[in-house]
């Protein structure tokens, strides 16, 4: 019962805590669109791009380890003014593995309109690690930057708010603590963020959250590799 009574003030503190933080549509074009996944039970996922479009609800469908989660575009008389398509979804259970998501844009005929490619793994059971990483380890300009985090005797209660301030990173986690269900269990709390591709520059990353201690890395993104010109002979 006191578990159920922190849990729900929990949730109620971060809804009304989330409200006050800016996402990632807040200040301006948010191109490309992030997701941000927490691999709890259901898996949830988070969506955010900005769009100039009337869009259907999301609807979900799972064909092994593949994902394709829809939206169907509306047709208007007068374009739609920019607004920001947040969405969060359940994946359900899932078992460990690698998955490959695609959200899709389509019309009203099913003719595609645009697709935004997401993967990501699910770990079998093992030791947890606290504290997070960049995947990959050295971006280039053009790879789309994964950022993951993991706490001990923690539960991660949604999917995050992530504010994006020039090269400053901020991802908001909402947490609670977590028991562990039989003696020697350490309960284990992940979460991902793709950025999608970023600008070549020096980035720092905080995971902040209302239970534990903030955590904070940064990583470089390399400008893009230029290829070698190939000067030609004349005869």
């Amino acid at each position: 019962m006191a578990r159920l009574l922190l849990i729900t003030a929990a949730i109620t503190f971060l809804s009304a805590h989330a409200m006050a933080q800016t996402g990632p549509c807040s200040a301006g074009i948010q191109d490309p669109p992030i997701f941000a996944l927490v691999t709890g039970n259901p898996v949830r996922l988070t969506f955010r791009d900005t769009v100039r479009a009337i869009l259907s609800e999301p609807s979900v469908t799972i064909a092994g380890n593949e994902i394709t989660v829809v939206q169907t575009e509306y047709e208007t008389l007068v374009a739609p003014p920019v607004s920001c398509n947040s969405q969060s979804v359940s994946l359900g259970d899932l078992p460990s593995g690698s998955y490959t998501l695609t959200w899709k844009y389509q019309s009203l005929s099913n003719s595609p309109l645009e697709t935004f490619p997401f993967a990501f793994t699910l770990p079998e059971a093992s030791p947890c690690v606290p504290g997070m990483s960049i995947q990959p380890g050295s971006p280039a300009a053009g790879q789309p930057v994964s950022i993951l985090y993991s706490a001990t005797f923690r539960g991660f209660l949604q999917t995050p708010d992530v504010a994006i301030d020039g090269n400053q990173i901020t991802i908001d986690q909402p947490a609670v603590i977590a028991d562990p269900a039989f003696p020697g269990h350490v309960p284990c709390a992940r979460g991902i963020v793709q950025m999608g591709s970023l600008q070549p520059g020096y980035y720092a990353v905080v995971v902040q959250s209302n239970s534990g201690a903030p955590m904070s890395d940064a990583f470089v993104v390399r400008p893009p590799t230029r290829g070698r010109a190939v000067r030609g002979h004349s005869s």
